[in-house]
């Protein structure tokens, strides 16, 4: 069961939604918009990988005198830690006509998506490099939209697509690689007494 109110797939009323409708009686809404974040899961990690692996270079310049390259590694340290906040908050929205994936509209040469239930035919599967499998939707000219699979409430997310297009999803499985995750976790635990270490003898010194 969903649970997780911040991406579980929740029904999200449309912004400015009215409660009752044009003639003031309940039930005549417009219908709600299922929302999907990223998952925790993936987005801690890589947030605790990225910081654990950059954030000690401005210090490493301090130490070494270079002041002026210092600032510019913190600079482009919060530069690049904005850039990823905004590639890992894709949100997926599904409705009554379509699918769609979104980011914020700040972040750079990314672009969503949005594909119609009606134009859905058929879902395609492809090995991946580390031993999973990703699968696309695929319409009725042939293009093949990635089914977002790194999200809270994957399952939701499935129940949604058979329910819209007819099509099995039972095989489907709700996350590429795991334990991948799982790994980098651990590096950042590993590193993180390092870093910080490192750090305070930056500023002892």
């Amino acid at each position: 069961m969903d649970t997780d109110l911040g991406g579980n797939g929740v029904n999200h009323p449309p912004a400015g939604a009215d409660p009752l409708g044009a003639d003031g009686l309940a039930g005549t809404e417009p219908p709600p918009v299922l929302t999907w974040h990223i998952s925790a899961l993936v987005r801690y990690p890589l947030y605790g990988l990225y910081g654990v692996l950059l954030a000690p270079l401005p210090f490493l310049a301090r130490m070494q005198g270079h002041i002026l390259g210092a600032w510019l590694l913190g600079l482009g340290f919060i530069a690049g830690f904005v850039l990823l906040s905004g590639l890992l908050s894709q949100r997926v929205l599904a409705d009554d006509t379509g699918l769609q994936v979104v980011y914020p509209g700040w972040v750079p040469l990314v672009r969503g998506w949005r594909v119609n239930w009606q134009d859905i035919v058929r879902i395609a599967t492809r090995p991946t490099g580390q031993g999973g499998r990703v699968h696309y939707l695929v319409t009725t000219d042939g293009q093949g939209y990635l089914i977002p699979m790194r999200i809270s409430g994957f399952s939701r997310l499935l129940d949604t697509i058979t329910q819209r297009t007819g099509l099995p999803t039972q095989t489907i499985k709700p996350l590429a690689q795991p334990w991948m995750y799982g790994a980098i976790g651990l590096c950042v635990l590993i590193l993180l007494p390092l870093d910080l270490w490192l750090i305070a003898q930056t500023w002892r010194g």
